[in-house]
């Protein structure tokens, strides 16, 4: 449970000194604390100096702050000697708070596990500080180095926490009156950038179709059948700047090996109210690691997992694996109707094994690490499924030299209780995170593997090879054999609109689909969540021709809606952005805007002055554009 019980030593400090209640405080011309940076580019063991400033802060006479910064990115050091903060670690080159007449005094306590950085600081003999009547108003508050042991962009910044209540983006200014001062900015870098050479995703050339075609009109556009699929995937889950940070301690049972904390209702509230208004509404808490023990759990109240107005989301940290879970996960019927009432949720974390699997799926998983992730109200497992309330999952895992080599071949998997596997095609190795990251609608066990699936006919679509065994090995594309893929054939409306919603992993519960369509087809879900979130409207007459070949425009019509949908498109295109192509005037009226903006974002790139809006789309030139959506 969160500890509302810290202590603000600072405050208590600057209390008992002065016995003196709290006063009014007068704003000043542009007050402000600053965290400034000597540089925000580096290599691989240089140190980046922060500086943490005051500018006109009125009568200042005392401070606390908390700095999070990425610990996979930096180690915080003396920026002068270079040597490496331990937990009481203090800040150096402070032109403020100097003067021994006035009794300065400092604390630290750090925690470098999660990292955080806690600096504080006043006078103890404010008395004789006020009638001096020279205030230090501007200034250092001091200086801390961070070392850089990779490159990834990233953030150093102030961050408030549970034992700063009610501070401003985790700094609290106090006067000489013991008054906290509140009229002031803070000034900080977003996050720091670094020039990452990631492997390029290169932009394949579109080949001009051999057969042309004359399609009646549509609403939007079309793939070969291809066998069902299991599990929507999904698109990268770069790891979240907390809005709101704070550990949680656990109690430990060595009978079960479990480390099990909780959070009270108060102590909830207080953490949405410290992100209500902020632009990242997500709310960590970290449970640290302890001792021998093989699982984690948190309770939550089950009342703040059923909101449909709030926007919060809530990410549970632990050294086995991370889950972030949107505040409406428990707001579905089959959960709602268990009759959870108000008790309690418990979300567990654990460690697992791969006794019991086949021997296909231990090869892929090999020594790689395997968890298990459970839901319990009242001690008992209960089973989740939310198709509107999606869980991001990440597996903490370091690969090894030749992983690194073929990244986008490492895979997560589901793992069912008959020991079968299920590729999860949003699962995908997260640099910034030290794991495999994925999206899921349910919870179960899922382990780390690594793929490489390759066909025997794409030689000469060199183009689009890495796109499609890239895809293949992620369960987003399969080939028409086991060990063919058949590159050049055309692709239907239906298989289009599969790979499109699995690849952004985009979900809704279908209710309703088009009248052409089957509940035994195996496209029959991916086409309904289309129609539900209003990606396709069919061909007219409640209609979507599932079998018909995809023109590429409306491939192209069908992808942008979807893009817009997923929150992946920046700005809509126009005409202006296809006159370059000397076919244009074969664009239809209705895929004019959805052509355009792939263009405009850079997706679709034509060949030469040639877009080809109602020749077909093969399934080579299909994975060279999925690839790309794939990582939009």
């Amino acid at each position: 449970m969160v500890n509302k019980r810290i202590a603000l030593l600072l405050t208590s400090v600057i209390l008992v000194a002065l016995c003196f209640g709290l006063g009014s405080t007068y704003a000043v011309s542009s007050p402000s604390i600053e965290l400034v940076f000597d540089s925000v580019k580096g290599e691989i063991g240089d140190i980046l100096t922060a500086t943490i400033r005051i500018n006109n802060i009125e009568n200042f006479m005392g401070y606390q702050v908390n700095i999070s910064y990425d610990k996979n990115v930096f180690v915080p050091v003396n920026p002068e000697t270079g040597e490496e903060y331990g937990s009481g670690s203090p800040l150096i080159g402070s032109t403020v708070l100097k003067e021994g007449a006035y009794s300065p005094i400092f604390f630290k306590k750090h925690d470098l596990a999660s990292g955080m950085l806690n600096f504080s600081g006043t006078y103890i003999l404010a008395e004789e500080y006020r009638n001096s009547g020279k205030p230090e108003e501007t200034g250092v508050i001091g200086k801390v180095g961070f070392k850089i042991i990779k490159k990834h962009s990233t953030y150093i910044k102030f961050q408030d926490a549970i034992y700063m209540p009610n501070a401003i983006s985790g700094t609290y200014i106090y006067n000489w009156d013991a008054s906290r001062i509140y009229d002031y900015d803070v000034i900080q870098p977003e996050k720091i950038e670094f020039d990452i050479q990631d492997p390029p995703i290169t932009s394949a050339p579109l080949p001009t179709p051999t057969q042309m075609v004359t399609p009646n009109p549509t609403h939007d556009g079309g793939v070969t059948p291809e066998p069902t699929p299991t599990f929507t995937g999904g698109a990268p889950i770069s790891p979240n700047i907390p809005g709101y940070s704070v550990e949680v301690m656990p109690s430990l049972s060595p009978d079960t090996k479990k480390a099990s904390a909780s959070v009270s209702v108060e102590d909830l509230k207080d953490a949405i109210e410290q992100v209500r208004g902020k632009q990242q509404k997500l709310i960590e808490f970290r449970i640290p690691e302890v001792g021998d023990v093989d699982n984690y759990s948190l309770e939550l109240p089950e009342k703040f997992l059923s909101e449909t107005k709030e926007n919060y989301k809530i990410l549970i940290s632990t050294v086995l694996g991370s889950i972030e879970i949107p505040a409406n996960m428990m707001n579905y019927p089959e959960v709602l109707n268990q009759d959870i009432g108000d008790l309690a949720v418990e979300f567990v974390i654990g460690k697992s094994d791969i006794e019991g699997i086949n021997q296909g799926l231990k090869e892929i998983i090999d020594n790689r690490p395997v968890i298990d992730i459970d839901i319990l109200v009242d001690g008992e497992k209960i089973q989740w499924n939310n198709p509107e309330a999606r869980i991001k999952i990440c597996i903490p895992y370091v690969p090894n030299e030749w992983e690194l080599e073929e990244y986008e071949h490492i895979v997560a998997m589901y793992i069912s209780p008959e020991g079968g596997g299920v590729i999860q095609p949003s699962g995908r190795y997260d640099f910034d995170s030290d794991g495999v990251t994925f999206v899921t609608s349910h919870l179960s066990k899922y382990a780390v593997g690594y793929i490489h699936k390759t066909f025997s006919d794409i030689g000469p679509y060199s183009w689009a090879q890495k796109q499609i065994e890239v895809l293949a090995s992620k369960g987003i594309i399969n080939g028409t054999t086991q060990t063919t893929y058949t590159p050049e054939a055309d692709i239907t409306r239906a298989d289009f609109m599969i790979l499109l919603v699995k690849a952004l992993d985009l979900s809704a519960i279908v209710d309703s689909n088009f009248d052409d369509i089957s509940q035994d087809d195996y496209y029959y879900e991916y086409v309904g969540i289309a129609k539900g979130l209003n990606i396709t409207s069919g061909v007219g007459d409640n209609k979507f021709n599932p079998r018909e070949r995809i023109t590429r425009q409306d491939m192209m019509v069908l992808t942008t809606n979807a893009l817009e949908i997923a929150g992946k498109v920046s700005q809509r295109g126009n005409y202006s952005d296809i006159e370059r192509f000397i076919d244009k005037s074969l664009v239809a009226s209705y895929a004019v805007e959805g052509v355009a903006t792939l263009v405009k974002e850079g997706i679709v790139v034509g060949e030469g002055e040639i877009i080809n809006p109602k020749g077909n789309a093969s399934r080579a030139e299909m994975a060279a554009i999925v690839y790309k959506i794939y990582n939009k």
